[in-house]
């Protein structure tokens, strides 16, 4: 069985209207937002997520008269790559610029003119580029054929990467009749992941595949979402916008008009549309395994058909995944002071690792048993490691003996949270300048502020980090040296009781 992807004309379909229709329609409601995970979106250039390209350009078809537009498969691997390469340009480069600024640091897509990689024009370079790859209307081959092969999707992609120089950071998996729960891991992990469907008409027991020159045998769409309580995909569809249409629940971040087919060359200019994931379950058509899945209602919701009897399978789902791996680690925690009064500050100092392949920034935060303190945002390449400075500000702390710890929170696409908290070492809270205790127990706070307090601060007086006689305990206003400040602060304090 040939296994062509294309949509040519469906304007033939679009006008069926039957009370048949209706109820399908009833199953989304007009405007209704999509609930579930959605990918984010990224300032250069896919601010509204995964890009939603329309296929039904002149550009997109080898057909002259632009009767059919059969490159589906292209269009929806171009909103794939192209929401792959505004990810990474936001990893690679702190400062990522939309255009029409030309900045480009990641080269899973280029620039093919004298523009900006993720200028709207840019896709009239790509999408040829990528159905070319994969011999889309049989380019490059000479075979005549309508659509892409479902063969060539994966060697296109591949070549695709080889081409730009990225071959070695991703993998491009081929899942042939997933199940939706392997389809919603791919999509919410850091894939892109495209859907390829085949229409199939089920007809008196008799499966039929549809053969008919006007509609070829199948489509594909791009993953921008998925549902896994509801059972739901997001989709960015090249030849339909059912959520604009208010046809299916789904998401357009950005109020747009859909005036003209090159609307949604602008990247930010989406409708993706929600559609459930069901298991079929009678026999599926010859050659499929027992249980397949299917976008259901697909053709029915965007007038085709009012038939039920025409199911929308899907045949398998490709993702470009990359290889590296996101993960960041704390390891170590420290604070220069054991003893911190009431309304002073105190610097903890966390170190993080980096042990993933691409340079993160990372929110840390620091605790004293369960209360956050202080956060702060570093910067760490790959393979390195950097310290956090944590300033812990103990107004309205009562005394006490406080645990401390550092948590790394997780960056996109980080798995290993295991290593994301580091607790060690703690910190005793005491009444302002009461840094000594009974006899014998010096590290313990005595609730009194007296001349035992003084006499440390005195002996201590001029020391800075580092020379032999500092006490970081005494360095009362945390400025790294102990002088008249901190003499004039016990002073203010001298005579201090616990209450």
């Amino acid at each position: 069985m040939t296994n062509r992807l294309s949509y040519l004309s469906l304007i033939l379909g679009l006008i069926i209207v039957s009370s048949t229709f209706l109820v399908f329609r009833a199953y989304a409601p007009a405007g209704a937002a999509f609930q579930g995970y959605v990918k984010p979106g990224y300032t250069d250039y896919a601010q509204s997520g995964v890009p939603d390209f329309d296929e039904k350009q002149p550009q997109f078809t080898t057909d002259a008269g632009h009767v059919q537009y059969s490159w589906c498969v292209p269009v929806a691997v171009a909103d794939s790559l192209w929401w792959l390469d505004s990810k990474f340009e936001s990893k690679n480069y702190s400062n990522p610029v939309p255009p029409p600024t030309i900045s480009d640091h990641f080269s899973l897509v280029t620039a093919y003119g004298p523009w900006d990689d993720h200028d709207p024009q840019n896709i009239y370079g790509l999408v040829p580029d990528l159905a070319t790859l994969m011999h889309a209307d049989g380019l490059g081959v000479g075979l005549g054929y309508v659509g892409t092969m479902y063969a060539d999707i994966q060697p296109g992609i591949n070549a695709y990467l080889a081409e730009h120089g990225v071959a070695g950071l991703f993998n491009v998996l081929q899942s042939d009749f997933p199940t939706f729960n392997i389809i919603d891991q791919q999509v919410e992990g850091s894939s892109g992941v495209v859907l390829c469907l085949q229409f199939w008409y089920f007809n008196g027991g008799v499966w039929q595949p549809m053969t008919n020159p006007e509609f070829e045998q199948g489509h594909c769409v791009a993953c921008a979402g998925a549902n896994s309580t509801t059972n739901q995909v997001l989709v960015s569809d090249p030849f339909y916008n059912a959520f604009e249409a208010g046809l299916v629940p789904g998401r357009s971040p950005v109020a747009h008009t859909d005036t003209d087919t090159t609307v949604h060359n602008n990247a930010s200019l989406v409708s993706q549309d929600a559609y459930n994931v069901v298991p079929y379950m009678l026999p599926p058509p010859p050659g499929y395994p027992a249980v397949v899945f299917e976008l259901q209602n697909y053709l029915q919701i965007n007038g085709f058909t009012a038939d039920p009897n025409w199911h929308t399978f899907i045949r398998g789902a490709i993702s470009t995944s990359p290889t590296g791996i996101d993960d960041v680690a704390v390891t170590n925690l420290t604070s220069a002071k054991t003893i911190l009064g009431q309304g002073f500050t105190a610097n903890l100092t966390a170190t993080i690792q980096n042990l993933g392949n691409y340079t993160e920034t990372v929110n840390v935060t620091a605790y004293a048993n369960t209360t956050s303190i202080a956060s702060q945002n570093v910067t760490v390449a790959s393979g390195a490691t950097t310290n956090a400075t944590l300033v812990w500000d103990a107004t309205g702390f009562a005394k006490g003996n406080y645990t401390l710890s550092a948590y790394a929170w997780p960056v996109p696409d980080e798995t290993n949270t295991s290593n994301n908290n580091f607790t060690d070492n703690f910190i005793i809270t005491a009444i302002a300048c009461d840094i000594t205790g009974t006899p014998g127990t010096p590290s313990w706070p005595d609730g009194a502020v007296n001349m035992r307090d003084m006499a440390l601060v005195a002996r201590a007086f001029g020391s800075t980090a580092g020379s032999g006689n500092w006490n970081p305990n005494l360095d009362f206003n945390n400025d790294g040296t102990i002088n008249m400040k901190d003499i004039a602060l016990i002073a203010r304090h001298f005579g201090n009781k616990d209450p």
